[in-house]
Parts: C-alpha cells; sequence; structure tokens
C-alpha cells in the first residue's frame, strides 16, 4: 500500500459558529483531537459547494466557502474527507459579546 495513513490536506477554522445555540455545550465537551464530521450540503441555496462540519452528529458550522471549492470537488468525487479539532476558544470580546472559535485539520481518508 502507498499510504499508510490518511492525508492532511489543510488547516481551516469553523465558520458560522455564532449562528449556533448550542455552542455553550459544545464548548463544554469539546476537545483537541476530537473529530469532526464533514458532508455535503448539495441543496445549500447559497453556496453550492457548501460543506457542513458536525460535532458528535450536531451541525456546529461549515467549512469557510472561500475554501470549499476544492474539498466539495473532492467529496462529489466520492472521497471521504474529515475534520480533527486543531484548537478552540475564545478570541477577542467585542462589546461584550464573546468571538469563538475552532481551528481544525481536514484529512482525506485513504
Amino acid at each position: 500500500q502507498p499510504f499508510v495513513k490518511d492525508i492532511f490536506l489543510i488547516r481551516l477554522y469553523v465558520a458560522g459558529l455564532d449562528y449556533i445555540n448550542y455552542i455553550d455545550e459544545i464548548f463544554a465537551t469539546i476537545k483537541v483531537g476530537d473529530k469532526l464530521e464533514l458532508l455535503r450540503d448539495t441543496s445549500n441555496e447559497y453556496d453550492k459547494h457548501a460543506i457542513l462540519v458536525n460535532y458528535h452528529g450536531e451541525k456546529i458550522g461549515y467549512v469557510p466557502r472561500k475554501d470549499n471549492y476544492v474539498l466539495s470537488k473532492l467529496m462529489d468525487g466520492g472521497k471521504h474527507l474529515y475534520g480533527v479539532v486543531e484548537s478552540f476558544g475564545v478570541d477577542e470580546v467585542y462589546k461584550g459579546y464573546e468571538l469563538r472559535f475552532i481551528n481544525f485539520e481536514v484529512f482525506l481518508k485513504e
């Protein structure tokens, strides 16, 4: 076999965390190294290349639009991609509002 492990593709952040109502619960349980499920959202009317990011079966956001084109083409071609949490936290506070982040690495399953 030419590959003995999955192939690292890119480091990204989860877009849209601010729109998730249960994000406090996610942040109470998420850990560095946790696996994230990446799923194509072909019915997304705003972005035909949208890729959902799920954590334990719950939607937590999307792959950023600026980074989803090539990844969506791989997925549409039958490739299995997944994410691994690299870091997470609160970046800064703006007018009393916490700006949360989850950074992750994307891998191609071989």
